[in-house]
């Protein structure tokens, strides 16, 4: 696990909405790129707000780092609108997934909302090592179509993708875990990212199916470095914190 982290001012590439309130960021990172790991985020400080934003790494190309974010409050509304101009960023922090566990299984992920951020991240990086198997599938859940990113993404790759909206607007209508506990067996390794409830559900499954895997868990973090004790989670009966200690835990280890 790379452990390197910088600190340092980056120049904006492009910040494009991709759909409805949903952006994705591109900055001019240089060598930092090269030490992303699926899994792991950066702190982004914007302009006229205290407190940076913790944002997982959607992609890494070179000297190129992207971000998927979502427009939910006064952070996030200040970055959609810069289209240019520099960044303070510290990362990459945290700990990612482990990929040596993909050896001889099939991989699934299950993603909810911009939890498919870092699973992109790890399905391209799956794709370019050779001991792993190029392809997996994607079970993608969101309360609408509006709200799904990625998929063409996914399908390039040439990954299975299945897909629920809570209103029924594309998919099965319903859950994504739903779906999920018919299709996951033990001859799967599970990577999960999204909102509490989906992970609480996943976890659940993953126990019962006697599935191995990992959660990345999403808590609101103020320092992203595990001063702030702001994040902490129960992890195998201990108090871990979801910042430097995850964001992303074994599965069989997660209480929720």
């Amino acid at each position: 696990m790379c452990l390197k982290r910088f600190d340092v001012t980056c120049q904006i590439i492009s910040n494009k909405e991709i759909c409805t309130n949903y952006f994705e960021l591109k900055i001019k990172a240089g060598s930092i790129a090269k030490y992303c790991l699926p899994g792991q985020f950066f702190m982004i400080g914007v302009p006229g707000v205290f407190l940076r934003r913790p944002i997982s790494v959607y992609d890494s190309k070179k000297s190129v780092l992207s971000f998927l974010y979502k427009v939910v409050g006064k952070g996030t509304v200040i970055l959609s609108k810069m289209c240019s101009g520099q960044l303070q960023i510290l990362g990459p922090l945290g700990k990612g997934y482990d990929l040596e566990i993909c050896k001889d299984l099939n991989y699934v992920v299950v993603a909810g909302g911009t939890g498919i951020a870092s699973l992109h991240f790890l399905a391209t990086k799956l794709g370019k090592n050779k001991p792993y198997k190029k392809k997996g599938t994607l079970y993608y859940g969101a309360r609408s179509k509006k709200d799904l990113l990625c998929l063409d993404k996914f399908k390039e790759i040439g990954w299975k993708v299945l897909v629920s909206t809570e209103d029924g607007s594309k998919g099965y209508e319903g859950y994504i875990t739903d779906i999920l506990e018919k299709k996951v067996k033990d001859s799967d390794v599970l990577f999960a990212c999204g909102p509490m409830p989906m992970l609480k559900k996943v976890v659940q499954i993953a126990k019962e199916k006697k599935v191995k895997g990992f959660a990345s868990l999403e808590e609101k973090m103020a320092c992203g470095v595990g001063n702030c004790q702001g994040c902490a989670v129960n992890i195998n009966g201990a108090i871990k914190m979801t910042c430097k200690d995850g964001p992303v835990f074994k599965i069989e280890e997660v209480n929720l």
